[in-house]
């Protein structure tokens, strides 16, 4: 999908680009948590115990087989977002390995802002056994 990406929205280079969304990560994200909620109503509603399963693969199969926008839509699209776009996409945490920039989560809550309690560590950083 990110070659499909680079061809349809062509960068500096020919290779995939950074982009501040993945739509395959959101998608099967968001679709497990509506798996989990909606397991949880059927436990409250029929009892037992439900499984919910999703792929990364066939989520990213199923927004290929969606289809594309046409190109006449995407002609008045940027070729590259603009620097406050990415700030406002992003934002940075402190690490064991310094500063990390990344994408903030997407859904932002009034009264409960989302953090990360272990940030991201290097391989190795921890000792194999459970907190």
């Amino acid at each position: 999908m990110t070659i499909r990406q680079a061809e349809s929205v062509p960068g500096k280079t020919a290779e995939p680009q950074f982009y501040p969304v993945s739509a395959i990560d959101y998608c099967t994200g968001y679709l497990m948590a509506f798996g989990a909620m909606v397991a949880l109503a059927r436990r409250t509603q029929e009892g037992g115990s439900w499984l919910v399963r999703i792929s990364l693969a066939q989520v990213g199969k199923w927004i290929v087989d969606l289809g594309e926008v046409p190109a006449a839509a995407l002609r008045d699209i940027p070729a590259e977002f603009t620097a406050s776009e990415l700030e406002r996409w992003s934002t940075v945490s402190e690490t064991p390995s310094g500063r990390l920039g990344h994408l903030r989560p997407a859904v932002q809550l009034s009264e409960t802002p989302p953090y990360w309690a272990r940030p991201s560590v290097p391989l190795g950083y921890h000792r194999p056994v459970w907190p």
